[in-house]
């Protein structure tokens, strides 16, 4: 699998991120937990308060030079890296499209920061059991998962090329009927036989009964099975959200053994205070009433502001970020961004999606068109990538730069084509 592809909807950077200095300005006026309190909450059992430093972000990976989640550049070189399940893991696991959870602290700039932990996890993985090219989806384990223009691909083309029986991983955000958004699709394997490793489903507990040994419970539309060999972290109940693990061969009577099940309610810990949560929007009525975004409950702010849209764009499965204070449990929201799919790059380059920053080395830098490596990744240029601060292709070897790129599909994968590289003060 390569090691870094690319994709993840564009950011927008026409205005500063300054929605940190409205919100502090309701804590200092003690509006925030006055609010939630008048609003009917819809809390999590988290209990967090006001009083915590942390900072918390969801969100897919757009770049690297640092890691870049909803246009924050957080600083990852003290950071532990695990993937949702296991520690140990380096930086050069981490790819772009790839869905995460960041916990440390933002500056006041709105920009940067500096991560603590970084986890990233997949919504899916095994066997696909039906792909509809011309509907945009592909269904593993029963759910469907849908694929849009900013979905990257790797070890495959794209979605035309995948067939049922292929083992994938899907990186995404859940929607409001059950489904996937995905932003990453990784081709693991051919066929059920040629995987080694276990599937993964991530869901909501229902109809749980116990059994000897273990428990059955079900998850979507996966019948888990778990017995003594199971690690289980945290108690099962119907209703609980988990992350299971399951062995990859099915039982006879349809249902699938668990390897591990992790119980993860989606609340926000202690010690967090500011959140930002990128995802879609779900359990929607009304802008007054609280909801949730990628499964994590909101509320907004009177004060809140839009970017991209307005409060009557706000709708279940409608893609935003929400930013705020978490205060009983809950993010109140002051700034949502309606999250723009177009993925034309810009003619400036400055709406491209994807962004890195670091040293270049050239691959195959030839004078009009080549490719090069920076943070990992692999970047190529055109006749239509514009070299900026006198760097041309000739110099590039060597140079720090900072790159815009967009998403092409590629005969194995999603690559990037850079709209812009200029040298990186």
């Amino acid at each position: 699998m390569p090691t870094k592809p690319d994709s993840m909807p564009p950011q927008h950077e026409g205005t500063p991120r300054s929605w940190w200095t409205p919100v502090a300005g309701l804590l200092a006026a003690g509006l925030v937990t006055a609010l939630v309190a008048c609003g009917g909450g819809g809390g999590s059992s988290a209990g967090v308060g006001t009083g915590g430093t942390g900072a918390f972000a969801v969100g897919t990976i757009s770049g690297f030079g640092s890691v870049i989640v909803n246009g924050v550049r957080y600083d990852d070189s003290g950071a532990t890296i695990d993937d949702d399940d296991d520690g140990g893991k380096s930086s050069s696991s981490l790819a772009i499209g790839q869905v995460v959870e960041i916990r440390g602290s933002v500056n006041s700039d709105g920009l940067t920061g500096t991560a603590s932990s970084i986890s990233y996890y997949s919504a899916l993985k095994g066997p696909v059991t039906a792909v509809n090219a011309g509907a945009g989806t592909l269904t593993v384990f029963g759910q469907v998962v849908n694929v849009t223009p900013t979905t990257l691909f790797a070890n495959v083309a794209d979605l035309s090329a995948i067939a049922i029986g292929n083992v994938v991983e899907v990186y995404g955000l859940p929607d409001a009927s059950g489904g996937v958004t995905a932003t990453r699709i990784e081709r693991e394997a051919l066929t059920i036989g040629a995987f080694s490793g276990d599937f993964r489903i991530r869901g909501v507990v229902s109809g749980l009964v116990a059994t000897s040994p273990g428990q059955r419970f079900t998850v979507g539309t996966v019948t888990v099975q778990t017995d003594n060999a199971t690690q289980t972290e945290g108690t099962v109940i119907d209703g609980a959200f988990v992350k299971v693990r399951l062995n990859k061969t099915v039982a006879g009577d349809g249902s699938y053994l668990a390897t591990r099940v992790k119980v993860k309610n989606r609340e926000y810990e202690s010690g967090v205070n500011k959140a930002e949560v990128q995802g879609l929007i779900s359990e929607f009525t009304s802008s007054s009433a609280p909801f949730k975004v990628n499964g994590y409950p909101v509320q907004l702010d009177t004060t809140v502001t839009y970017e991209h849209g307005a409060v009557g764009d706000l709708a279940n499965n409608v893609r935003i970020e929400a930013k705020g204070v978490v205060t009983n449990g809950v993010l109140v929201v002051t700034k949502v961004e309606f999250d723009n799919e177009d993925n034309d790059g810009g003619a400036d380059g400055s709406d491209a999606p994807y962004e890195f920053h670091g040293v270049a080395t050239c691959t195959a830098c030839g004078s009009t068109t080549g490719s090069f490596e920076v943070r990992g990744v692999t970047v190529q240029y055109d006749t239509t990538t514009r070299f900026e601060n006198s760097l041309t292709p000739g110099t590039l070897n060597g140079a720090r730069v900072e790159v815009k790129a967009i998403a092409q599909t590629g005969s194995s994968g999603t690559t990037l084509l850079a709209t812009r590289i200029e040298l990186d003060n």
